[in-house]
């Protein structure tokens, strides 16, 4: 009995770094999923559809990485319906030329401070549609200031918001790192611990083993020819890809 115990405790001691497993899964539109799907962006349906398959395999919940703001029909219904299944996080970011901006659900802003340090201060942006904000679990907001520093706190229209990074941790029930003095939270993202990127479509035609979804929190965003690109510490990467890897680090720091 003493040699298992002590074989037990040499295990966890001798255990690598590398074993450490993200709660957080990218689920991303690729040059693959365009093949099949066509080119994005795509109808609201298939974000719909892409969200039932998520909860089919155990989801946690979802990080939207897109921009949602205005309407296009009866999608919009279908992935409002689809929001009900699990708890899903919508994107909004500052935009102060944006005339007529949707207004933001006051449940996702308080009432902002002096002690308070924003990294973005603005009066207008790009906000969710009202129907999606109804069944949305959060809206936060993703308004990176530097590729190496995840913003932490944003002021919108004199209320404090969460980041998106904030509100995908307290999602993950995981700490969230302190803010330095200008809001945000330096990352070094050659630390941040690799990751393997789903292919939508994969999730779609059902090959993708339940365990690698279930209980898990999914970033779903997009990776296609038409990506954004960073040059990043870890080389030239897409625009959800290096919020993934902030995200990654960042809950690294309270692991």
């Amino acid at each position: 009995m003493r040699f298992l115990v002590y074989i037990f405790i040499v295990a966890v001691l001798v255990l690598p770094a590398s074993s450490w497993a993200s709660i957080f899964v990218p689920i991303f539109i690729d040059a693959r999923s365009e093949a099949r799907l066509g080119p994005f962006p795509y109808d609201r349906a298939v974000y719909a559809n892409a969200l039932m398959a998520f909860e089919k395999l155990g989801a946690k919940g979802v990080v939207l990485k897109f921009f949602i703001d205005q309407p296009k029909g009866n999608g919009d219904d279908a992935l409002a319906l689809a929001m009900k299944k699990l708890p899903v996080i919508l994107q909004a970011r500052c935009d102060d030329t944006e005339a007529k901006p949707n207004l933001l659900d006051a449940r996702f802003s308080t009432p902002a401070t002096r002690q308070m340090n924003f990294a973005v201060t603005c009066n207008a942006g790009w906000i969710p549609l009202p129907i999606l904000q109804k069944n949305a679990a959060n809206v936060c907001f993703v308004d990176q200031v530097e590729v190496d520093a995840a913003t932490m706190l944003e002021r919108y229209q004199n209320r404090a918001v969460k980041s998106l990074y904030v509100c995908a941790l307290e999602l993950a029930d995981k700490p969230v790192p302190v803010a330095d003095a200008g809001g945000t939270r330096k990352v070094d993202l050659a630390e941040a611990p690799q990751f393997d990127v789903i292919s939508l479509v994969d999730v779609l035609d059902g090959k993708i083993d339940r365990a690698r979804i279930a209980g898990k929190i999914v970033v779903f965003g997009y990776e296609g020819p038409k990506a954004t690109m960073h040059n990043t510490a870890i080389g030239r990467i897409s625009a959800h890809r290096a919020f993934m890897a902030n995200l990654l680090a960042l809950e690294m720091v309270g692991k």
